[in-house]
């Protein structure tokens, strides 16, 4: 019986410590450790759209995707970029223009990944969200 409970206990134990060590965990359940990106090195806010993309550009995430077209106009590409795989940053480069949606589910990423006409997607569920605007 005492042998039953310190393995309880230390089973407890290595949990506790377990969750304690991993902030964040990838939807495959490996464990990832904050220390094997740049995440608490992105300021709270940028001052421009130009410093956001180059903190964003030189920066590693937890979670990077991108989605590149050949065309020369309309949506040419997408980058998601997540320190939390929850929310990150959406990248757009639209009609050679670039914007940054900041505060994006994975989920539309991953809507907007699968969708048929990234286009359509675009202008109907992304375009008008809130960007870091140019200043």
């Amino acid at each position: 019986m005492k042998y039953f409970l310190f393995m309880m206990l230390a089973v407890i134990a290595l949990q506790v410590y377990a969750q304690d060590q991993q902030q964040y965990q990838d939807p495959q359940n490996m464990p990832v450790k904050p220390t094997n990106t740049d995440c608490q090195e992105l300021p709270e806010t940028f001052v421009d759209l130009s410093e956001a993309l180059s903190a964003l550009q030189n920066t590693r995430f937890h979670y990077d995707q991108k989605v590149k077209t050949t065309r020369t106009s309309g949506l040419m590409q997408a980058r998601f970029v997540s320190c939390d795989f929850k929310t990150g940053f959406l990248l757009i480069r639209y009609d050679s223009k670039d914007q940054i949606y900041p505060n994006i589910e994975l989920q539309l990423w991953e809507q907007f990944q699968q969708t048929a006409d990234i286009d359509g997607f675009y202008l109907e569920r992304i375009e008008n969200l809130p960007t870091i605007a140019d200043k």
